[in-house]
């Protein structure tokens, strides 16, 4: 079996969470029968404010000036971030389904599939300013990501570049998890890469979504079912705030007392979680969907994992 590297690129990017969140994945599933995965090589940030150097990295495989990533000071790649990671990753496996006192929600089944993986897997999750900025001659979409310009995942397999948008189905889980079903009304405010995203899975659900305003605002003719109906909760993309929260600061506090604040607010802790899940299952593994950690376990690891980094 090969291994495989995983970046990810945008601006700002050095506080990113998702280097944990590929680890623990990868170490959920390495520890489960019957699954075969590449081996993990490595999980890098990647500042940049171009796709282009995001893929660069991809054929290159090396950076020429890491950063340091802020959970431990020093670039991933170097003996002492990698040591610590794998580390707290190992305390986070403790964890076990049922474990979890965080509210849930089902992941969406995926068609099974017998992917080949390559000798050298390259996955590289996205962020702003990046998700509108790839040309569709240069990649092949498992989804909608390339009509609604927001690509926040990719899958090098050795062929070709493959592209999904994992954000708004990602979303969707959020809000299912914390109660609201897919005949409440969304308010969205903005219409950036993440926006367009959500609107279209929640749309694509049955939903209907109300524009609230924002900076920039969702095309007229998108995938998306627009009305002028009374939203049930809102989400806003601009300066969030509304019921869920797309962004994420650095936490205070023990285990529990996280855990226990996590339990009532939709912190930006749960969409990359649930948008990481969505990424494994459609698009870097799907074939082991079935064997992914749920979402309240993936995020009390992820917790477990950022109280031992400190």
């Amino acid at each position: 079996m090969g291994k495989v590297r995983h970046g990810v690129a945008g601006y700002p990017i050095e506080h990113s969470l998702s280097p944990v969140l590929t680890a623990i994945v990868h170490a959920h599933l390495s520890r489960t029968d019957n699954v075969e995965l590449p081996g993990l090589k490595g999980v890098v940030v990647i500042p940049t404010e171009g796709v282009e150097n995001a893929l660069a990295w991809g054929y290159a495989g090396a950076l020429p000036s890491p950063p340091d990533w802020d959970l431990v000071g020093s670039p991933l790649g170097k003996f002492r971030a990698n040591t610590l990671l794998d580390r707290a990753v190992n305390v986070s496996m403790d964890y076990l389904e049922g474990d979890s006192r965080l509210p849930d929600a089902t992941l969406a089944k995926t068609e099974s599939t017998s992917q080949r993986f390559d000798d050298d897997e390259v996955w590289l999750s996205l962020t702003s300013p990046l998700k509108h900025q790839l040309s569709a001659a240069a990649v092949k979409c498992v989804d909608n990501a390339m009509d609604i310009r927001s690509v926040n995942t990719l899958r090098w397999d050795g062929i070709s570049w493959w592209a999904a948008s994992s954000d708004g189905p990602g979303m969707c889980m959020v809000a299912n998890a914390f109660g609201y079903d897919f005949e409440n009304v969304l308010g969205i405010t903005g219409g950036g890469g993440t926006a367009r995203s959500v609107a279209a899975a929640w749309s694509a659900n049955g939903g209907k979504v109300k524009q609230v305003g924002g900076k920039r605002l969702l095309d007229d003719e998108g995938p998306w079912n627009l009305c002028d109906e009374e939203p049930k909760f809102s989400i806003n993309f601009d300066d969030d705030g509304g019921d869920l929260s797309v962004r994420y600061q650095k936490m205070e506090g023990d285990f529990e007392s996280r855990i226990d604040y996590l339990s009532k607010n939709a912190d930006g802790r749960w969409l990359l979680c649930a948008q990481h899940l969505h990424s494994w299952a459609n698009l870097w593994a799907p074939k082991y969907s079935e064997h992914l950690p749920s979402l309240s376990l993936l995020l009390t690891r992820l917790v477990a994992v950022e109280v031992q980094l400190e």
